[in-house]
């Protein structure tokens, strides 16, 4: 039979919905869902046959200004699963609990990977398509995400926090048909955070935070692990690549964790270094009494430097600079393409909006692509590879 012709498509965030353009900067649109009380929706993954695809949609916390250990869940926003047929325009929810996530299909995709936690246990799972038949792979104290499924299949790898006596993060891997869990980074000084497989599935990309230093969780460093946990490697110096990003102005602000990545032929890793005394417009004050990563001082006067993209041998440790800002600009969130031939990523200048950008793997022929919906930003771009005829309606 035949491979059916695919076609490729960067999704990203812009004002809370999901939209859609194609790599050459046409056909730009909105993915619109007639659901309702859902504050935010977001691209997860795509199905192989190119036609479905897995999104999550959140309802408004019942409390924004809740701490996060609140025992009433009361700052959390309710999330929903879906599988979204972009041919026939289906939207079917998919019935797994709230602070879950659908997070992978397992070969023969015939069932999901589930991660998350209910009342501070980590609740870590398969199902059905549907929901149906939870087969637990493990459950324990603490509080579990980040989960990624290994090439093959059959490791996942996560973090989880909040497990008494234990250190603050912790990077595990646990094998679906055994149930053994290894250990693969753990540290009193340091936050380890956003397991990522290499494209072979020897090795276990991550960051580490000091967080007792950063409490911000500003930067942090890059780090390599067997899978098994055997050899460790630090691959950067000096809290040197922009972890928790904030960026925008008061009213077109944006943020969340920026994670390196993998090309996928698994030749290198990308990486965002800070240039030397580079800081955000938004200042993290710990003395604040409502200080966390999301309440944050606004301070474009004291904002300067930026970031550049880079890119890590992971054999070798060498870094190249592909983006050379003059004068520097924040650049971030960095996505392959399948081919390993070119990367999406973020960029803004201070105070203004997020915006979506392409260039080659190395560097040249950058083009500007969108600033999303109204021109409010766009971020965390997903690229999808779409079969041709599966093409969303356009306004």
């Amino acid at each position: 039979m035949a491979e059916t012709p695919r076609k490729d498509f960067i999704f990203f965030n812009s004002s809370n919905r999901i939209g859609m353009i194609e790599p050459n900067g046409t056909g730009e649109h909105d993915l619109a869902f007639d659901v309702s009380n859902q504050s935010l929706w977001q691209m997860r993954f795509p199905f192989s046959d190119g036609r479905r695809a897995v999104l999550v949609s959140q309802e408004p916390p019942r409390n924004p200004k809740a701490k996060f250990d609140d025992k009433d869940g009361a700052a959390f926003a309710r999330t929903h699963q879906w599988i979204y047929d972009v041919v026939s325009k289906r939207l079917t929810e998919v019935p797994v609990p709230s602070l879950m996530s659908v997070v992978a299909l397992l070969p023969g995709e015939r069932r999901f990977l589930v991660c998350g936690a209910i009342d501070n246990e980590t609740q870590l799972f398969t199902a059905n398509l549907d929901g149906t038949e939870p087969d637990w792979i493990y459950r324990g104290p603490g509080y579990a995400y980040g989960a990624t499924l290994s090439p093959d299949g059959g490791r996942v790898a996560y973090h989880v926090t909040n497990v008494p006596g234990r250190n603050g993060y912790e990077i595990y891997v646990v094998d679906i048909k055994t149930r053994k869990r290894i250990l693969v980074a753990s540290d009193p000084e340091y936050l380890n955070f956003g397991p990522q497989w290499s494209p072979d599935g020897e090795w276990i990309l991550y960051q580490r935070c000091a967080d007792q230093k950063d409490p911000g969780h500003e930067r942090s460093d890059l780090c390599l692990s067997r899978a098994d946990g055997s050899e460790q490697r630090v691959l950067t110096a000096g809290r040197s690549h922009w972890f928790a990003t904030s960026y925008g102005s008061p009213e077109t602000r944006g943020g969340g964790s920026n994670l390196p990545m993998w090309s996928p032929d698994g030749r290198v890793v990308t990486y965002t270094r800070c240039r030397p005394g580079s800081r955000t417009a938004w200042e993290f004050q710990a003395d604040r009494p409502d200080a966390d990563h999301f309440n944050r001082d606004y301070r474009p006067d004291l904002a300067r430097g930026g970031t550049e993209i880079c890119l890590i041998n992971p054999k070798t440790g060498e870094v190249k600079a592909i983006t050379h800002d003059d004068p520097p600009i924040w650049n971030w969130r960095t996505v392959w393409s399948p081919d390993s031939k070119r990367i999406v990523f973020a960029r803004a200048a201070v105070g203004r909006p997020a915006e979506l950008w392409i260039m080659d793997a190395d560097g040249r022929n950058q083009r500007f692509l969108t600033r999303g919906a109204d021109n409010k930003g766009a971020d965390f771009p997903h690229w999808v590879r779409l079969s041709s005829g599966a093409l969303v309606n356009r306004p």
